[in-house]
């Protein structure tokens, strides 16, 4: 008896093991990182980063990197990490699969307003950059940077969306800026470019003295009407484009969006 409890205990634990891989990692952390791609410094300076943004607006915002999926869908990953891990009912993650160059956010409750469909792909874009060159630390800090952006904004009542665009400020002034000074010193070359080839004429002191005699001549004038046409164009309403959701295992709902690099 003893040993038939004793196979059924380890059969219970394999199973476990089997269906929950991502137990492995303390409950509650900000940045799981299971194969060091952070360096102890990076994960802290991280962590610190989340975890205030979080409880600036009573949200768990967290990272998640992983050497590969291994094939398992990273919907279904990213929405059980979240769920079974003790965060919040408010909240978003970002998982990084190295190996198979994706990413998605995970987003619930009240990330699923500040992180719209629209506004998951503005990040996406944003930390694309880093992932390409595999700077895995710029990535999530950049992420972190955003959320704080995109959470603010929508608790403004104007979460980033497609009637209300995300703009990277600096970037938009800096490079209004260079366009400015190019387009100021373009005109200045041009205007010197003419002067230099510009001769002066005399005055002539009337206006019939600039005309050729009998240059223009009009015998005949009159106005000929000869059709119309109008065309029509209906434009279209644009609606903004909202959060798509869906049921993860734990029957919770959860926004989301992702990508590869």
């Amino acid at each position: 008896m003893k040993r038939v409890l004793s196979v059924l205990f380890i059969v219970v634990i394999i199973s476990a093991l089997c269906i929950t891989p991502f137990y492995a990692a303390e409950k509650g952390d900000k940045v799981v990182d299971d194969s060091g791609y952070l360096s102890s410094e990076e994960k802290t300076s991280l962590t610190n980063s989340l975890t205030d943004v979080g409880e600036k607006y009573n949200m768990d915002l967290v990272v998640v990197l992983i050497p590969s999926l291994q094939g398992e869908s990273k919907v279904i990953y990213a929405d059980d990490y979240y769920d079974y891990n003790g965060y919040k009912d408010d909240g978003a993650l970002l998982l990084l699969s190295i190996e198979d160059r994706e990413w998605y956010i995970s987003t619930k409750g009240y990330g699923i307003t500040a992180f719209t469909d629209y506004g998951i792909q503005c990040i996406g874009s944003e930390i694309t950059s880093y992932l390409k060159s595999e700077d895995y630390y710029g990535a999530c800090d950049k992420y972190a940077d955003l959320c704080d952006v995109f959470i603010n904004e929508a608790k403004n009542g104007k979460p980033y969306d497609t009637n209300h665009k995300f703009k990277d400020t600096f970037d938009y002034v800096f490079a209004i800026g260079i366009s400015l000074v190019v387009g100021i010193v373009i005109a200045v070359i041009v205007c010197l470019m003419i002067k230099s080839k510009y001769k002066p004429v005399r005055l002539k002191a009337e206006a019939n003295d600039y005309l050729i005699k009998d240059s223009l001549a009009v015998h005949n004038a009159y106005d000929n009407f000869l059709y119309t046409h109008v065309t029509r164009t209906r434009r279209s309403k644009d609606s903004g484009g909202g959060s798509s959701t869906h049921t993860s295992s734990s029957g919770a709902s959860h926004g989301g969006g992702g990508g590869s690099w």
